[in-house]
């Protein structure tokens, strides 16, 4: 019996490191070697395939947990360093020691090698007849799960499939997707889910175009990833400059022109029925996939309610007043209370230094 558990931990571990290597390495020589065995991805070793990697990874995708958890959607912060101690908990160490060219410990492909480093303990302890051992590593991946991969790790995925439409790395996203859905299925991480963890989705009373923008631009808020692909049509379709090399951030000035030229309605109606048919998608999931069935649960909520902000966005009152921001630090015993004050009334709120 623990043989068997001990081969398919092997398994496991041995797609999840190199998962994590391809999402992490620019193609060429390194992953030529990597995937020299595995027909269907060897293209991720061509040399010529790097140009996809840098416009996918590097200019279109950010694949880093901040991206996608936190509220202002921007790389690092207090999400990237949950991540760093987090992995020094577990005794993971190639942030640190690996030369990896990305920018914060919370990169993707370093999460699914973390999560392979805790398989490859797994195997190791049915292999050496430890029981005990070996359900505590288990434990640690459901952990890993719960806090860090379970609640992100499928929305990079299908932006990553969405923006390699057509490449090998629509190819590579699709099947760590069906991993990572294997993996849910093993490992089952519900009762450890941290809901005080659960990325804010206050109501939003006022708002300007720019505090709309920064909402859409945020996955933790909408509940969708709004990629260059979905914004340029929007734009090209109501006239508004968009070049072939712009990027998400440009939504915050197309936004402020569409309200300066009355088309909000127009600007983000391709973008409600995507929340809405994004909804649906998660509330299926959480059919599908009990394991992980608060995460879907969560973004089903928050899909539905992005389209109902955007269904009514045109008939709110909008200024560009409502766009300036104030940052208050707020400590003490009634910090909690203050900042679900705040909320209540349509301010943008933020927890930072962990506080």
């Amino acid at each position: 019996m623990t043989v068997d558990l001990a081969e398919r931990a092997e398994r496991r571990a041995a797609f999840a490191a190199l998962a994590g290597a391809l999402l992490l390495s620019e193609p060429g020589p390194q992953t030529a070697a990597l995937v020299a065995q595995v027909p269907e991805l060897q293209a991720l070793g061509l040399a010529a395939t790097s140009v996809e990697y840098e416009r996918i990874f590097l200019r279109t995708v950010p694949p880093y947990e901040s991206v996608f958890r936190s509220d202002s959607a921007e790389r690092g912060g207090v999400v990237s360093s949950r991540v760093a101690d987090h992995f020094d908990d577990i005794g993971f160490d190639e942030h640190r020691t690996a030369r990896w060219r990305v920018a914060g410990p919370d990169h993707l492909g370093l999460e699914l090698r973390a999560h392979s480093f805790l398989i490859g303990l797994e195997a190791a302890a049915w292999k050496g007849e430890r029981p005990d051992e070996g359900t505590r590593h288990v434990e640690a991946q459901r952990r890993l799960f719960a806090d860090h991969l379970g609640w992100w790790a499928n929305h990079a995925l299908n932006a990553i499939k969405s923006a390699g439409r057509g490449t090998a790395y629509e190819g590579l996203a699709h099947a760590i997707s069906q991993f990572l859905a294997d993996e849910a299925d093993l490992l089952r991480p519900l009762p450890l889910l941290d809901t005080s963890q659960l990325p804010e989705s206050p109501p939003i009373a006022r708002m300007g175009p720019r505090r709309l923008a920064r909402h859409l631009l945020a996955p933790a808020r909408c509940g969708v990833w709004l990629g260059a692909d979905d914004i340029a049509p929007a734009a090209q379709r109501l006239g508004f400059p968009w070049r072939p090399m712009d990027g998400r951030q440009n939504l915050v000035p197309l936004v402020a022109a569409a309200f300066d030229a009355g088309e909000i309605d127009e600007l983000v109606g391709p973008w409600k029925t995507m929340s809405s048919t994004a909804a649906e998608h998660y509330g299926a999931r959480a059919v599908e996939q009990p394991g992980l069935e608060l995460v879907w649960r969560h973004f089903e909520r928050l899909a539905r309610d992005n389209a109902d902000l955007l269904s009514s966005v045109g008939g709110r009152a909008m200024s560009s007043d409502d766009d300036e921001e104030i940052v208050v630090r707020i400590s003490g015993a009634g910090a909690r209370n203050a900042l679900d004050s705040l909320r209540s009334q349509g301010f943008a709120a933020e927890v930072v230094d962990g506080e």
